[in-house]
């Protein structure tokens, strides 16, 4: 009996050294692939700009307002339009595709998903917008 408890024992501690390393494991791997090169900053336009050349190819997510007339054709496919916030200003290229309905009301929150290029330009791979109800009210 005994020697079937110390076998029993050891096969308990066996397989919660492997739980523990397996937990330990994904831990590790889950916070390493949290600061990866490839994860997403989030910033705003006023973090953004004055940073431009630090940022550049990183993937970020900026959020700012959409400034009033600022959409225009960029070629086949393409448009531009500039993001504002506390007087500093972001252009961003866009497929047309990727505008959501509606984001170019004055004034409203865009939160835009790309790289900033070269020339300092924020290239929108995704477009999301604040809350329609939120400006539905201002309108009135």
């Amino acid at each position: 009996m005994d020697e079937r408890k110390a076998s029993r024992r050891t096969s308990v501690r066996a397989a919660l050294a492997v739980a523990t390393l397996l937990v330990l494991g994904f831990g590790t791997y889950f916070v390493l692939d949290a600061f990866a090169v490839g994860s997403v900053t989030f910033r705003y336009v006023d973090e953004v700009v004055p940073k431009k050349a630090e940022l550049q190819g990183r993937r970020l997510k900026v959020s700012g307002a959409y400034v009033a007339g600022s959409r225009e054709p960029a070629g086949p496919g393409k448009t531009t339009f500039t993001l504002e916030k506390s007087g500093y200003r972001l252009a961003v290229l866009a497929d047309d595709a990727a505008l959501p309905a509606g984001f170019d009301l004055p004034g409203r929150d865009v939160v835009v998903d790309g790289s900033l290029d070269a020339s300092g330009v924020l290239r929108a791979t995704t477009i999301t917008t604040g809350c329609p109800s939120r400006y539905e009210a201002q309108r009135r």
